[in-house]
């Protein structure tokens, strides 16, 4: 007997197509302008950072890691970029790969791509390891269910904890530290065991983490969070530049707080707006450097960033 779709193809129908994230495709005269639009959202810009790092071992300078953020895989085109961008880091042949959050926006999207997403992620092939820490929407929609398949895509996903991995056969330290929004960031505990003097890297989703992480003598940080701003105006910078308690100048790159630099990424997908103006998905591509003694013509940030509402983002670390 034929099943539905043979006897569409006998009848000389086409057969019903499966429900997709795709749009429809646009009317003609519209589609120039839907073209630009797609670009913006979907062109990816590998970066190359030299990446400064407190106390890093020399055997470490040059050690390669890439970084990707803010997935947000909603429809097939977020599913897409994402295989793109895997492909484009295995090209890099990285030492690392860092994931920092906001893999999908919320629960019934996680649920249609979960498995499409652990098996994209499979594919990453860094020679010392996937390190992967978790955002906002993920606790919104399943830390247990998205951790799981991290975990299956053979990613180290860390929360709230560290490991050391030996490269060049010294050690360097990989700290997750999990989401300030959510409440569930715990610097101290994330940090346990180890001696300031030893070379971290730390994965904090929100670049606001910072603020109660400086005591412990991180050696550099990566983020990711704002997207990079989503709109950024030349001489200007985001409108949403602001929001960070931490400072208007850490939504995006690579900026100096005290004693360790932040790394911002822009983020691969969108969430709620899906536009990007001079602002596209990013994957960020580190070679280790070690920071320089020196902290001349840098100020220290301000005390009361770190007071303020303290016990509204984070909690006890014991």
């Amino acid at each position: 007997m034929a099943t539905p779709r043979l006897r569409a193809l006998d009848d000389g129908r086409k057969p019903r197509r499966k429900r997709s994230g795709h749009p429809r495709k646009p009317p003609a005269p519209l589609r120039p302008l839907h073209s630009l639009w797609r670009r913006t959202i979907d062109q990816l810009d590998i970066v190359p950072v030299a990446l400064p790092v407190r106390d890093l071992a020399p055997a470490l300078e040059g050690v390669v890691a890439c970084q990707i953020s803010d997935f947000h895989v909603d429809r097939d085109e977020d599913l897409a970029r994402l295989e793109a961008a895997v492909v484009r880091i295995n090209q890099q042949q990285p030492d690392l790969v860092f994931l920092t959050g906001d893999y999908f926006s919320g629960g019934p999207t996680m649920r249609r791509y979960l498995a499409d997403f652990r098996r994209v992620l499979a594919e990453l092939k860094p020679s010392s390891g996937v390190f992967a820490i978790l955002g906002n929407h993920d606790h919104h929609a399943s830390f247990t269910l998205i951790s799981d398949a991290l975990k299956r895509a053979g990613a180290r996903v860390l929360a709230n904890e560290h490991q050391r991995v030996m490269l060049n056969h010294e050690p360097l330290n990989i700290v997750g530290i999990d989401d300030l929004w959510s409440h569930r960031a715990e610097p101290a505990r994330a940090f346990r065991g180890l001696a300031p003097s030893e070379s971290s890297i730390v994965l904090a989703h929100n670049p606001d983490t910072a603020l109660y992480t400086r005591h412990l003598a991180p050696g550099v940080m990566l983020s990711g969070h704002t997207h990079g701003g989503v709109v950024r105006i030349p001489f200007y910078g985001s409108p949403i530049r602001s929001l960070l308690r931490i400072g208007k100048n850490y939504y995006a790159g690579l900026n100096r707080y005290n004693e360790f630099y932040i790394y911002t990424n822009r983020g691969l997908g969108t969430f709620w707006l899906r536009i990007r103006i001079n602002c596209r998905p990013e994957i960020s591509r580190f070679t280790l450097t070690r920071l320089a003694d020196s902290a001349a013509g840098v100020a220290p940030a301000p005390e009361h960033h770190v007071r303020r509402r303290r016990a509204h983002r984070l909690r006890a670390a014991g």
